[in-house]
């Protein structure tokens, strides 16, 4: 008798994992098709947050809406540092887009086995005057089913929601740090000289199109792509050695307002990337080898082999 009770629980034991784990692992795909139609666990909407305050541990981090964009200050952070705007808006819209479909436990005591307990990575989020929208705790990632878990900080409920809520805030924090070097609007640029191995000198025409100076017939397909590149131009990390690598080039660019922003070239680094130097960034950023040599063009590269008349031989 007493060995078919204990054979009983142990059923019940083995039983109540599996169904935990099937639905974690929703293997018929019930948890993607009925997920968006399930309530959200925050109300509101992204827009509406001014503040996000993230705390793992020891660690605290700030993030702080303005008319500017997002700025990021905490533990050791330097000052104010102006955020990667993308990046805070794509963990908020990820935050919000949580829905309270699947809750896989509702016991304190189990809060340990998701990471969601009061000491676990938090993150509160506030509008405006310092009201308080939401207030959570993010656990750890499943291991399958692309997803993690998550309890509000008012209730001992635990939610598997999509993705990995946690790893959208809890990465290094030089990730959220704006890495821009140049970001300007096209139709504003009036010259562009570059310096390097080769130089060329582009002026815009009358009609605010730029072209090779001296004159000389100018391929402008090539110089679109070229000044895409130059004027939305984003790094990869940050350059943290005090020395620089040699001297590759030098971009300078004048607006029609008469502002000139430059950028200094060194490298390549022995990985095979450049240094970036730019009057836009506080400290400079590392850019991929391919995505810097395609700003440093040969003149020949520019100039319209089509619109260039051929002298034919006698």
């Amino acid at each position: 008798m007493q060995r078919e009770k204990k054979n009983i629980i142990l059923a019940a034991v083995v039983g109540v994992t599996f169904i935990l784990a099937f639905l974690v692992n929703d293997p018929f795909l019930f948890f993607e098709s009925n997920y968006e139609k399930s309530k959200p666990l925050f109300k509101g909407r992204a827009e509406r947050v001014k503040k996000v305050t993230t705390t793992d541990g020891m660690q605290r981090r700030i993030f702080t809406r303005s008319t500017d964009g997002w700025s990021l200050e905490g533990t050791a952070i330097t000052g104010v540092q102006k955020a990667d705007a993308s990046k805070v808006d794509t963990g908020l819209k990820n935050v919000f887009e949580a829905r309270k479909y699947q809750e896989v436990s509702s016991n304190k005591d189990k809060q340990g086995e998701y990471e969601v307990r009061d000491t676990d990575f938090q993150i509160v989020l506030e509008g405006e005057n310092g009201e308080k929208i939401a207030q959570a705790f993010l656990g750890k990632f499943s291991g399958s089913g692309n997803a993690s878990f998550i309890r509000l900080s008012d209730d001992t409920a635990v939610y598997a929601v999509k993705g990995f809520l946690r790893g959208d805030w809890n990465q290094e924090v030089d990730m959220y740090r704006d890495r821009t070097i140049l970001k300007i609007a096209k139709e504003n640029i009036t010259e562009i000289y570059v310096t390097g191995k080769q130089q060329f000198t582009l002026k815009s025409d009358p009609k605010g199109v730029l072209t090779l100076d001296p004159v000389r017939a100018t391929d402008k397909a090539r110089v679109s792509t070229f000044t895409s590149d130059l004027t939305d131009l984003t790094g990869v990390k940050f350059w943290k050695e005090t020395v620089l690598p040699p001297a590759y080039g030098k971009i300078k660019i004048v607006l029609s307002a008469g502002i000139a922003k430059e950028i200094e070239v060194f490298g390549p680094t022995k990985e095979q990337e450049f240094v970036v130097r730019s009057t836009d960034a506080a400290q400079p950023l590392t850019a991929a080898k391919s995505k810097i040599e395609s700003l440093f063009l040969r003149l020949e590269d520019l100039v319209d082999k089509v619109g260039t008349p051929t002298i034919a031989p006698k």
